[in-house]
């Protein structure tokens, strides 16, 4: 059977900087039809997820064929319903497909997805310097903003927190746990560290135990990140906290963090936009997006040295 398109697949590295990691692998997907027009899009598996390199690539596979032979990549929802049957979870692999028809969309039709989708612009919002944490790596010399989020990547003592937050001075906190701590060693630590500018706490208990934070969530704003998988996440905790951190991969691409951002803004949450260390075809669409969320957390430029095959 002849193929509507050419679809073609690869791996590509951003090589990083001021991390303890050498690199970070990346799946780029491009599109190509018969009259030349292109599209291509790119994401990061996620292993907290459960995705790994491998099983994108395998899950990759699946979507070529759907791809290559799918009539009309301008009916998106109804591309991204016969990609749901057939992906359940994998969303880094669904983010990359996906962001390749909406790039070429704009191509072919000089029609900008982002526009069309997010109308809706915030008369304000916050920007974050993402500074992520490790025992014994040096964070001091990229430190260089007025609003810091410090993503701890594993579960720092009390003492590793209070040393990181001297480092910030008088900066405005944004603090990652990622439910590293339970309930009780968290109201202990937040005892020590009242005095800081905390904006917000992220993610300051494990999924599941969302309700542990009730005695002290009209202290802080409090959002949600690894508890929320799926739409309906949103929904089972919105009455907890402040609000949701979303990201394009995380949603499996552009219509799905649209809906997760619709959702939000129905219950009065509000929204951080962040991101994996991901490749800058999937950033630039982080960036066409920012402005219709309250909090912005994409700036990893610090972290990335270069990204290529």
């Amino acid at each position: 059977m002849k193929r509507e398109r050419d679809v073609y697949y690869w791996q590509e590295r951003s090589i990083l900087k001021n991390l303890n990691s050498e690199w970070k692998e990346h799946i780029v997907f491009k599109i190509i039809d018969k009259d030349g027009y292109e599209g291509i899009g790119a994401a990061t598996p996620e292993s907290l997820y459960g995705e790994t390199f491998k099983t994108t690539m395998a899950v990759i596979e699946l979507l070529r064929r759907l791809t290559e032979n799918f009539k009309d990549l301008g009916n998106l929802y109804d591309f991204e319903e016969q990609m749901n049957n057939l992906v359940k979870k994998d969303m880094a692999s669904k983010t990359a497909v996906s962001l390749s028809i909406c790039d070429y969309i704009n191509n072919k039709k000089s029609l900008d997805i982002s526009k069309m989708f997010f109308k809706k612009q915030k008369a304000e919002n916050t920007t974050l310097q993402k500074i992520f944490w490790k025992k014994d790596l040096n964070i001091l010399n990229i430190i260089n903003k007025k609003n810091i989020k410090i993503e701890f990547l594993e579960k720092p003592s009390y003492k590793d927190v209070l040393e990181t937050l001297k480092l910030c001075g008088n900066k405005n906190l944004w603090l990652d746990f990622r439910g590293k701590y339970n309930h009780y060693e968290l109201r202990k630590l937040l005892k020590e560290i009242y005095t800081y500018n905390i904006i917000a706490i992220e993610q300051p208990v494990p999924p599941g135990r969302e309700y542990h934070v009730s005695d002290f969530a009209l202290d802080y704003a409090i959002f949600w990140d690894e508890s929320i998988e799926k739409m309906e996440d949103i929904l089972r905790i919105n009455n907890i906290g402040t609000g949701f951190v979303l990201d394009i991969t995380k949603f499996g691409g552009i219509l799905n963090i649209k809906k997760a951002l619709e959702l939000s803004n129905l219950i009065g949450a509000e929204t951080m936009l962040s991101t994996r260390i991901e490749h800058p075809q999937n950033l630039k669409w982080s960036k066409k997006i920012e402005n219709s969320f309250d909090f912005i957390d994409i700036d990893i430029n610090h972290y990335i040295e270069k990204t290529s095959k």
